[in-house]
């Protein structure tokens, strides 16, 4: 038997002791709609400016990015949006995404990087498994978005701090969370001093319904803007989330009880009263 033969036999035991490569979940053809909302389209709001640039910087500088803001203002939409088009230098960088298991363990979160890293060889070793993260991490330029990262602790900050500070990574991380979620960001004080961009996705201003909501779906175009603002007051609060479920269950109202020829629709938020609920969260 040739050398080489003996090489592969001798390797081909550990070779099948090794953890299968875990599926890679296709991507979505692009940002989706809250409830999949059909004919809404995407409408320009300045945080997509901001976020664009503010991944550009954190890519720039393989730092950390922290996006907050209140559930259903569309944090996670617009980040979406900006990774679409990728703002230079993050269009170079291979594109990680993130959401974190309820109560993550600095194992699980090890375990979830390597299936977003489609790492196959996983070492029972945990030094060893460690070692291949950080060696893949090494090759190329890498952008980490952890959605939820509200749910990491302390210890899964700093097994990312761990990651994130190995001198040969090439790792920048844009950590979203809720608006309760600051608090937690705050607690962590390695985020201090390797965050590059403070980054809040504001509620949807008066001036931003009346400018926005009619371009995001053609059920409001034309509308009076004196009833999107009850509407806004009433309903939504700002809340793109909100505004999505408006629009879906006004639609499936009028589906149900259609005017008649040449009568108007009765006023929308009498529509939405029986189903749509004016307070709380969605």
């Amino acid at each position: 038997m040739s050398p080489a033969a003996r090489t592969r036999t001798a390797r081909a035991p550990s070779a099948r002791r090794q953890a299968p490569a875990q599926p890679r979940r296709p991507s979505p053809a692009g940002p989706r709609h809250y409830l999949s909302l059909k004919d809404a389209v995407i409408a320009p709001l300045p945080v997509f400016e901001n976020l664009a640039r503010g991944m550009e910087q954190t890519a720039d500088q393989r730092a950390i990015m922290c996006v907050s803001g209140d559930a259903g203002v569309g944090k996670t939409f617009a980040l979406d949006v900006v990774l679409a088009v990728k703002p230079r230098p993050a269009r170079r960088a291979r594109l990680l995404r993130l959401v974190p298991r309820p109560a993550p363990t600095p194992l699980s979160l090890r375990s979830d990087l390597a299936d977003v890293l489609n790492l196959e060889a996983r070492p029972k070793d945990p030094g060893a498994f460690d070692a291949a993260l950080r060696e893949v991490l090494a090759v190329r330029d890498h952008l980490l978005v952890v959605d939820e990262a509200q749910r990491l602790d302390g210890s899964c900050f700093e097994y990312l701090r761990y990651l994130f500070d190995d001198p040969y990574a090439r790792l920048a991380i844009v950590l979203v969370v809720g608006e309760r979620g600051q608090a937690v960001l705050r607690r962590q004080k390695m985020l201090a001093s390797r965050t590059a961009v403070l980054l809040t996705v504001p509620h949807l201003t008066p001036a931003d319904v009346a400018e926005v909501i009619p371009r995001f779906h053609p059920l409001w175009c034309g509308a009076d803007p004196d009833a999107l603002m009850r509407l806004d007051t009433r309903f939504c609060h700002g809340n793109f989330r909100r505004w999505a479920q408006a629009t879906h269950h006004t639609l499936r109202l009028l589906r149900q009880a259609p005017a008649r020829p040449g009568a108007p629709h009765p006023l929308l938020e009498d529509v939405l009263d029986a189903t749509f609920p004016p307070r709380g969260e969605p």
